[in-house]
């Protein structure tokens, strides 16, 4: 793919993620909960107050960027994501059958911008409903996430009920 194209491919899925990330604001209130977890054992992001859960998504992890290094990489290529890396190994197929190297490329140089478009990229070319970016538990990364089948939770279930993993983060 050229560069012109790749440009054009770019902006045009990060145009749809804001309108996606527009929506999910106005009728789930993404951005007013007071917490996220995640839980890596049942692939379930959860958004709370008071510890009683608000908003349900689907997860599928898209990769993460070291604040230490500055370096990208892949979740396809993070073992401790992988039962839910679907949509991020349906991007690397992408960037193989159309030569987009920052697809197929498992870490590279990276910030919170290069997070953001591989996060709208992987939606677009997989399909979700928005994405999220989570600081990791010991905040050395940020986690980025694709959400899909975002729901609001029944009312007053504590978000213990949701979470298995012990890995899950704050």
């Amino acid at each position: 793919m050229s560069k012109a194209r790749y440009v054009a491919y770019l902006t045009e899925a990060d145009s749809v993620m804001s309108v996606l990330q527009e929506h999910l604001d106005r009728d789930f209130g993404l951005l007013e909960r007071e917490r996220f977890d995640y839980d890596e054992a049942n692939g379930v992001f959860v958004l709370s107050d008071s510890g009683v859960a608000k908003v349900l998504a689907d997860v599928q992890f898209v990769g993460k960027v070291s604040r230490r290094d500055s370096t990208w990489t892949w979740a396809w290529d993070l073992p401790y994501y992988d039962s839910y890396t679907q949509a991020a190994r349906q991007a690397r197929r992408y960037g193989w059958l159309h030569g987009i190297r920052r697809l197929r490329t498992s870490r590279w140089h990276g910030d919170d911008t290069d997070g953001w478009e591989m996060t709208s990229l992987t939606a677009h070319i997989a399909g979700a409903e928005g994405g999220y970016r989570a600081p990791a538990a010991d905040s050395s990364s940020y986690v980025f996430l694709l959400l899909r089948n975002v729901r609001l939770a029944p009312v007053g279930r504590r978000v213990d009920s949701y979470l298995k993993s012990p890995r899950s983060d704050q």
